[in-house]
């Protein structure tokens, strides 16, 4: 009876992957330690696809067995004061861009929001993050933040679920939202879902902050009978 489980190892992590908090707006980046010793809950300097940035190493997340997107980044080493400096500079960057930003976009009246900026610790380039309902040219808003920051901006969309998530703020039970707060990932969320727990069908009544349905409907939906399935057993 044991022989099967003898094969099965549970390690710490996985092919030396951690998870390493870069903002917490975003999901975490997986970084490979090679041989270097970390801490759970220190700040570390890595290297990630979008260049150097301080993170929070975890060594308690969950792991992800799905193939990943891209390539996975490098912890260099410890952060050092001057790393933190550099980092709350370049923080300070960030609002001024966001802050530029949104004002430029109403003033040109384009169709979209800009959520978050993100500047590396090295290098001459800036990651912009933002939601629009639909496809627009922000080539203008692109220009200037290049002249004015002297920087390689690259836009970045974002689902407006994930933009609700990154702005927070309340739901209609008094509560921050669920995906602000513990949420890592979002669940397939379906109207069946409100009718099985006999709630109205109202768009107004049953819809989040970012328009879709709130993802609560999926939290307790199991707790509520499937009459579908009763009335078929039933049947049967």
């Amino acid at each position: 009876m044991s022989a099967p489980f003898a094969e099965i190892q549970v390690t710490p992590r996985i092919e030396d992957l951690v998870s390493v908090v870069v903002d917490t707006d975003l999901p975490a980046v997986p970084c490979r330690i090679g041989a270097l010793e970390v801490r759970h809950d220190t700040f570390y300097l890595v290297e990630t696809p979008d260049g150097q940035f301080l993170g929070r190493v975890s060594l308690f997340a969950l792991p992800v067995f799905r193939k990943r997107p891209g390539p996975a980044g490098r912890v260099i080493r410890l952060a050092s004061d001057e790393d933190r400096k550099r980092s709350e500079d370049t923080h300070h960057i960030e609002r001024e861009i966001e802050s530029f930003l949104r004002r430029r976009t109403r003033e040109l009246g384009l169709d979209m929001r800009g959520i978050k900026a993100r500047l590396p610790l090295t290098g001459r380039k800036a990651l912009i993050y933002f939601t629009a309902e639909r496809r627009l040219d922000f080539r203008p808003v692109l220009r200037e933040l290049g002249r004015r920051y002297r920087r390689r901006v690259e836009m970045r969309p974002l689902g407006v679920r994930d933009g609700a998530r990154i702005c927070g703020g309340l739901g209609p039970c008094g509560r921050c939202l669920c995906c602000a707060t513990f949420m890592e990932r979002f669940h397939s969320v379906t109207v069946r879902m409100a009718k099985r727990q006999h709630l109205s069908l109202n768009p107004t009544k049953i819809s989040g902050l970012c328009g879709r349905l709130m993802c609560c409907l999926a939290h307790e939906v199991d707790q509520y009978p499937d009459v579908g399935k009763r009335s078929r057993r039933r049947d049967s």
